[in-house]
């Protein structure tokens, strides 16, 4: 794991400080500012909180018009999702925000745009396009004379020299980044450089490696970076199972792997899985080792979709974006002509007063004809939303009933393995572990993904209404807009279908819904 250096690491008490000060009687553009730094200092204190502070700083930004304050909330958004693996909506943010700071002409906004845009690549492992972004922000960061930035893309350049197998080169731009940190006394950056010139070391097979690792775990403690504690605990215990010394390993490993599953690093917690499946197999713990590479087969697989779908979607993307521009120009375009079409009408009104009568019969005869075409039209996206909602469904009970197929099959080898040969049962015993690990576990996500991009206004009119519902009670709004049955509902929670019934019961009063004549399903499709 490798340090790609964008943002600094903030301890708890630090945020708690900047979000004292939204309290304070601070102007609109100050407090998008402020906004917007909390969401990017979030990054290694709670990832998932950075969507929330960067949509309140869009919301505001759009609602002032303040385009670098747009800007900067995009590339929280491009972090924000980058951190959960969804690299297609990461690189979308930040090719948006490029694009408003080269209208701006803001120079440190266009660096910091290639940074990130780098930094996305380089975990799509695209060294080419990761290298150029890098040289860019460079470029820039060398006649800006801004040495914190000079620093954290040399090390990200040393970053892709390493994955390039150029070793020296690598090495030359990490003790160029350290040097320049340390006459900033940049604590946080410090401990990336080490943590990255001792994963080179190990791969040269310099024992000194294992002493940087350390130097990075004694900063990341001494702030308090879950993430950065969370890093150095898996490259230390990385070290020790390549020394097969697989005991000594395992602590740091899984102390990692709870703070990287805890702070929602899909990245890191794959890789310490992974790590975490060698370990316990060498000592024997099969159970474990199985657990923990179901783990990562699972997070690495999410990984690829994501890569997979933004390299066949980045061109996509940009022409889309180009092609809102064009219909928010074609929208204002034909509201000038509307405004003046109105004043023209308006002076031969003044002339033609005698056909006044003629002309309002046909100006109803055109609005019943528009109101005829709205109407058409609602009624196709109603059939269009219909298709979706049971294609939405249709993909759940398809998950539902694909796990409950391989559960039942590998219940019933589990069943008739004890009365096949002995020298079959481990070919049996593979087959259900395959199958097992084949079973989505996580049915939920998947729906709540796909809920979300049929009804994307959904839970916010939902939250706005009816703002004491939980968590739970917003997912089973969620499944009743869909009309769908307490069995199926059941199917997918994994509660008991008793269970479902009272939650169903609670969520009518929380709704304030009286009438018992009165369908909770039909009551949720009308928000």
């Amino acid at each position: 794991m490798h340090f790609a250096l964008n943002i600094f690491g903030q301890d708890q008490n630090y945020i708690d400080s900047l979000l004292l000060k939204l309290n304070d009687p601070i102007s609109d553009t100050s407090r998008i500012n402020l906004l917007n730094k909390i969401a990017a200092d979030l990054i290694y204190v709670n990832s998932e909180k950075i969507y929330d502070y960067s949509m309140q700083a869009l919301e505001l930004s759009e609602e002032e018009n303040y385009k670098k304050g747009i800007a900067e909330s995009y590339n929280n958004l491009g972090i924000f999702f980058r951190t959960q693996g969804v690299y297609d909506l990461a690189i979308d943010y930040s090719y948006n925000s490029l694009e408003i700071m080269e209208e701006i002409n803001d120079v440190n906004g266009i660096a910091r745009c290639y940074n990130l845009i780098g930094i996305i690549y380089y975990y799509l492992e695209n060294d080419e396009l990761s290298l150029q972004y890098y040289n860019q922000a460079l470029e820039i960061n060398i006649k800006q004379n801004d040495k914190k930035w000079i620093s954290g893309n040399s090390n990200n350049l040393g970053m892709i020299y390493e994955r390039m197998g150029e070793y020296s080169k690598s090495l030359q731009y990490y003790l160029k980044s350290l040097e320049t940190n340390i006459e900033l006394n940049n604590r946080n950056w410090i401990a990336n450089n080490y943590a990255n010139i001792g994963s080179l070391y190990q791969k040269m097979g310099n024992p000194k490696c294992i002493d940087y690792f350390f130097k990075q775990l004694e900063i990341k403690m001494e702030q308090g970076d879950g993430g950065g504690i969370s890093s150095a605990n898996h490259l230390i215990g990385k070290y020790y199972n390549s020394q097969a010394d697989f005991n000594k390993a395992l602590p740091y490993l899984i102390t990692g792997y709870h703070i990287a599953d805890s702070v929602r690093s899909l990245y890191l917690a794959r890789n310490i899985a992974q790590q975490l499946s060698i370990s316990y197999a060498a000592v024997a713990n099969y159970k474990e080792a199985f657990h923990f590479h179901e783990i990562y087969k699972q997070l690495n697989d999410s990984l690829k979709f994501q890569e997979n779908s933004q390299k066949i979607t980045r061109l996509e993307m940009q022409y889309q974006f180009r092609k809102d521009q064009q219909l928010k120009d074609l929208e204002y375009q034909k509201t000038e002509l509307f405004q003046i079409t109105i004043a023209i009408v308006l002076v031969l009104l003044l002339v033609i007063i005698l056909m006044l009568f003629g002309r309002q019969r046909a100006r109803v005869k055109k609005q019943n004809l528009i109101r005829e075409k709205l109407r058409i039209e609602n009624r196709s996206l109603q059939e269009d939303l219909g298709y979706k909602d049971k294609q939405l469904q249709d993909n759940v009970n398809y998950l539902v009933n694909k796990n409950e197929l391989i559960t039942t099959i590998s219940e019933k080898l589990i069943e008739i393995n004890p009365t096949i040969k002995r020298e079959n049962q481990k070919t049996i015993n593979d087959v259900i572990l395959e199958l097992q690990s084949s079973i989505d576990t996580d049915i939920w996500k998947e729906f709540e993904l796909r809920f979300n991009q049929v009804h994307s206004d959904f839970y916010n009119i939902l939250n706005h209404k009816f703002p004491n519902l939980s968590a739970n009670d917003k997912k089973l709004c969620a499944f009743l807009r869909l009309n769908m049955s307490t069995k199926d509902i059941s199917s997918i929670t994994g509660q008991s279908i008793s269970s479902i019934e009272t939650a169903r019961t609670r969520l009518r009063k929380k709704l304030s819904i009286t009438n018992s004549d009165i369908n909770l399903s039909d009551f949720l499709s009308k928000i």
